[in-house]
């Protein structure tokens, strides 16, 4: 079955699509979360990753929250302890087509809260046309270019002072890792890059989860081309399609499907803070 087209409507994904693809894609956001320190495993009918050594979202979440209603609400109890036991200050669950519909009702009586309306771009890749593309030069990440990237993606996500010093040596460790894919775009006026992109491949599914572009250097087709280069090395990499992730209305959302992407699917976020059962 091909998990973009609705045999019925081209136009739309059916039920059993959008869960299939949903599956698909986090099996890969749960191994990328896992780089290098990492690991992955199901509590209760979740699938979960954690890892102390990622500060970024990606690497500490459950997905894939699929049973019956009591099921469900002994896993996001189970959850908490599980979150808490790893230091997390919060639990965070990301229900997509592949978590029962009635989550909303079930983590609401459960003291989870959702804070973030999301959706699922995927952009389907023709290895036939796959070639590089943008005007300007993009290339691998190297040791050097770390300490920048991490500063920008810490503007950008606001992430503590904490958090900015860990990700140099999270940055590295995807350094080392075939899967990762971490490129930049030079600034041609300082020694630093103008722009990245950070992403993943595993099993035939690329990621796209994080990419910047400088203030003052936006616009200019910069982002273009950082997409452009992440979907070309995911095609050389055996993918059939890419996967991205944007706020639901957001102009993250507009510039995802400017290059190419569709949106597929909801993803909705849902905390719940575990701070008082630390140890």
């Amino acid at each position: 079955m091909d998990p973009l087209h609705d045999p019925d409507d081209e136009e739309l994904l059916s039920p059993e699509q959008a869960r299939e693809l949903a599956a698909q894609v986090e099996r890969a956001q749960l191994a990328s979360g896992a780089v290098r320190d990492g690991r992955t495993g199901k509590v209760g009918v979740a699938d979960v990753v954690l890892n102390a050594g990622n500060p970024l979202a990606l690497g500490n979440r459950a997905c894939g929250l699929w049973g019956t209603s009591a099921e469900v609400a002994t896993t996001l109890f189970r959850l908490e302890r599980v979150f808490a036991d790893a230091g997390r200050p919060e639990a965070v669950v990301h229900a997509s087509p592949t978590t029962v519909a009635d989550i909303e009702g079930i983590s609401d009586d459960s003291g989870w809260h959702a804070v973030a309306e999301n959706v699922a771009l995927v952009h389907r890749i023709d290895r036939a046309d796959a070639e590089p593309t943008g005007t300007y030069p993009v290339r691998q990440a190297v040791e050097e270019d770390l300490e920048p990237i991490a500063g920008l993606l810490s503007d950008e996500l606001d992430l503590s002072e904490g958090a900015e010093r860990r990700l140099p040596r999270n940055l590295a460790q995807r350094l080392d890792d075939p899967r990762c894919l971490l490129h930049v775009i030079a600034d041609t006026e300082v020694d630093r890059p103008a722009g990245f992109v950070l992403g993943f491949v595993e099993s035939e599914v690329g990621l796209i989860e994080h990419i910047a572009v400088r203030p003052g250097r936006r616009g200019r087709g910069r982002g273009r081309a950082l997409v452009g280069s992440a979907v070309d090395a995911a095609a050389r990499a055996g993918a059939r399609l890419v996967a991205t992730h944007a706020e639901d209305g957001g102009s993250a959302q507009r510039f995802a499907e400017a290059c190419g992407f569709a949106t597929a699917y909801e993803v909705t976020a849902y905390t719940r803070g575990v701070d008082e059962l630390f140890d």
